[in-house]
């Protein structure tokens, strides 16, 4: 495989921007909510990742220049080399033609990495901001993104009833429990749902409609894929203080 310059710098240029697109997702994760792999071709990953290198090489050019304009007006230290690296690049790798110092390009690809970390930390930090998390809850979860706001109180939870599609003398086994954890699909569905502290239950299905059996079995934690169940039904409950 030969090597491409183009590729490689077209992925340097691009570090902020997947630096931003990190940090929005790393500051999102969610115990109640494992998140789902973005879609290919997302539009708002890709604004996320070409805006996030526009501000990280904004952000680090206007340094440079500014350290310029002071180099012009004061005494500053001579490196034998041209510290701003988008001049360089600019040039197409033309350094000049005379001998560079062996931590040239060190420094060069130390400045490239500056934007990186920056926007990274920004990124992160404006995630948790609550607009921030709503917009990309929005965009993410759909239809759950209430029931994942309402959640958020220490006081909430979230009791999930699931008929499986396991069958016991005619009657279908199902599960109720407090909500741990679930994961989505891309169209939104449920995919996965880990329950905790969860009853199993029958239900029967008469002429005069669906009965709940109860068939006494407590189980600690349990994990359903979408495979495996026919339905799921989810309740709010909130911890009213005594008193």
């Amino acid at each position: 495989m030969s090597f491409s310059y183009t590729l490689f710098l077209a992925l340097l240029l691009l570090a902020p921007g997947f630096s931003v697109w990190a940090g929005l997702r790393l500051g999102e994760r969610s115990d109640l909510i494992s998140q789902a792999p973005e879609r290919p071709g997302s539009t708002f990953s890709l604004l996320a990742i070409v805006f996030g290198a526009l501000a990280g090489h904004i952000a680090l050019s206007a340094l440079l220049a500014v350290q310029e304009s002071l180099c012009r007006a004061a005494a500053c230290l001579a490196v034998g080399f041209d510290p701003n690296v988008y001049r360089v690049i600019l040039n197409n790798g033309d350094a000049g033609a005379r001998p560079l110092p062996a931590w040239a390009v060190l420094y060069w690809f130390c400045s490239l990495l500056a934007p990186a970390l920056l926007t990274f930390a920004l990124a992160w930090w404006a995630s948790r901001w609550r607009r921030v998390q709503t917009l990309r809850e929005r965009s993410s979860l759909g239809w759950l993104q209430p029931w994942v706001e309402q959640a958020r109180p220490a006081n909430s939870a979230i009791i999930a009833y699931v008929v499986t599609t396991m069958q016991h003398e005619g009657a279908y086994v199902a599960y109720e429990g407090l909500l741990v954890n679930l994961a989505l699909d891309d169209n939104r569905a449920i995919a996965m749902i880990v329950l905790r502290n969860c009853d199993r239950f029958l239900v029967r299905i008469t002429q005069d409609g669906a009965k709940r059996v109860e068939a006494p079995t407590s189980i600690g934690l349990i994990q359903l894929e979408a495979k495996n169940f026919l339905n799921i039904a989810l309740e709010m409950f909130e911890e009213v203080p005594a008193g």
